[in-house]
C-alpha cells in the first residue's frame, strides 16, 4: 500500500527474517508495525540484492529501523554494505529474545512491536 501523495511519509521497517524463532519475531514484528500503521516494511534482501527500487524507497523514508533477532544482526551488516547507515537498530536479543528458545506468540510480537513504535514515536514526536 504506497503512500498517498498527501500523506506522511512513515518510518521504514527492515527485519533480519532469519530461520530461527528470533527470525521470525523480527519478521512478523515488522509486519505487525505495518499493521499498526507506524511503519511501512520494505525487502531488506532488495536492500542486499541492491534493487535499485527498492533502495530507493528504503532511503527515501524519514527515518530507518532494522530488527535484527540474535546477536549476529545479519540485518545491520546487509544495511551497511549497501550504504546505508543512518537507522535505528533494534535487537532482539537485546529484549531477552533467544535466537532458537523464545516463544513465537501474537503476545511476543505485540509487546515488541510495541516497544519499536515507541522507540520511533520518541524520534518523531
Amino acid at each position: 500500500m504506497p503512500n498517498h501523495p498527501s500523506t506522511p511519509l512513515r518510518p521504514c521497517v527492515l527485519a533480519c527474517s532469519g530461520c530461527s524463532h528470533a527470525g521470525e519475531l523480527a519478521d512478523r514484528m515488522a509486519r505487525k508495525l505495518q499493521e499498526l500503521e507506524v511503519a511501512r516494511m520494505s525487502c531488506l534482501a532488495g536492500v542486499g540484492g541492491h534493487v535499485k527500487s527498492i533502495l530507493a524507497t528504503v532511503n527515501a523514508a524519514p527515518e530507518r529501523m532494522m530488527i535484527d533477532g540474535c546477536p549476529l544482526e545479519c540485518g545491520a551488516h546487509t544495511l551497511r554494505l549497501a550504504g546505508i547507515t543512518d537507522f535505528h537498530h533494534f535487537k532482539l536479543h537485546e529484549q531477552g529474545i533467544q535466537k532458537h528458545h523464545s516463544e513465537v506468540s501474537p503476545e511476543t510480537i505485540h509487546a515488541l512491536a510495541e516497544a519499536a513504535a515507541l522507540r520511533l514515536k520518541a524520534v518523531h514526536g
